[in-house]
């Protein structure tokens, strides 16, 4: 008799968590489905491509030993900003206004050397580890 009060409690136990976790599946389709619905944009014209930014506006340049934020003024480089990537160090670093500027950004065992020039849409990178 013990043997099957334990069958029934276990089947009512089996039977309440499989309840619950449809109810719990359910609120978590209606979440989402909220979510999607409150980030999805409203139905509405097509929204236009923004413009390209100016030769001489500053841009991000990314490379592998860390970011240079630079901008051109005709031919000449003009760096606003040096950020080296984690585990690298600005090791040496040519910011005066010319034709083209030089970065090496150092990490224990390698350099990563960056010369920046402009060209007609603005400032590029060049870049070669060491």
């Amino acid at each position: 008799m013990r043997r099957g009060r334990w069958v029934m409690a276990v089947g009512a136990w089996v039977l309440t968590a499989g309840a619950l976790s449809a109810l719990g599946l359910h609120s978590v389709d209606a979440a989402r489905d909220a979510l999607l619905k409150a980030v999805r944009p409203a139905p509405g014209p097509p929204v236009s491509a923004s413009p390209s930014p100016s030769p001489g506006s500053p841009r991000i340049l990314r490379t592998p030993g860390g970011d240079i934020v630079a901008g051109c003024n005709g031919q000449q480089v003009m760096v606003r900003y040096l950020s080296p990537a984690p585990g690298f160090r600005i090791a040496d670093a040519d910011h005066a206004p010319g034709p083209e500027s030089r970065v090496t950004f150092r990490s224990d065992g390698h350099a990563i050397r960056v010369v920046v020039r402009c060209a007609g849409d603005g400032p590029h990178a060049d870049f070669a580890a060491e």
